[in-house]
């Protein structure tokens, strides 16, 4: 399932002209016992932000450092994510462009990012508020086709 919210983003210099988001929800079943590291990759396989070409498992490490950082209340830059897991720069700025895309992250001052919620929880409830503002207007505008063809609804 994706999910395309089109919304203008200001002050991201990274990723010029971004005009909207994109949410992939993949249906994957969870680890059976709760634990941190394997609900963190269930989390990225489940939002598409890792793919089998990953062998690096760069895409989990990045999400991981992006949210370990948010929590302590220190949001990182590229950079400094870079240095900290020995990824190329190129790597990180991909695998951040891809979550600020589905609305995970935000910019914060000092070229850092940071989760778009005080929690993860918080950033999914937010992510969620954004496809379901996408589906009324998708709803209204399907409303109005079935109108003006004459549509009749039963109930």
């Amino acid at each position: 399932m994706y999910i395309f919210l089109r919304k203008p983003y200001k002050n991201f210099s990274a990723i010029p002209n971004m005009e909207e988001k994109r949410i992939a929800i993949r249906a994957i079943v969870p680890p059976q016992e709760s634990d941190i590291e394997e609900d963190l990759e269930w989390l990225c396989r489940s939002l598409d932000l890792s793919t089998t070409k990953d062998t690096e498992n760069s895409a989990y490490r990045v999400f991981k450092a992006l949210f370990t950082s948010s929590i302590s209340g220190r949001p990182k830059t590229i950079s400094e994510i870079s240095r900290d897991l020995n990824l190329t720069r190129g790597a990180v700025l991909f695998h951040i462009r891809k979550f600020y895309n589905c609305g995970l992250v935000e910019r914060a001052p000092g070229g850092r990012y940071k989760l778009r919620g005080m929690s993860l929880e918080e950033t999914i409830d937010e992510i969620m508020r954004d496809a379901e503002k996408m589906m009324e207007r998708i709803k209204k505008i399907a409303a109005d086709i079935d109108q003006a063809m004459g549509f009749k609804k039963r109930w």
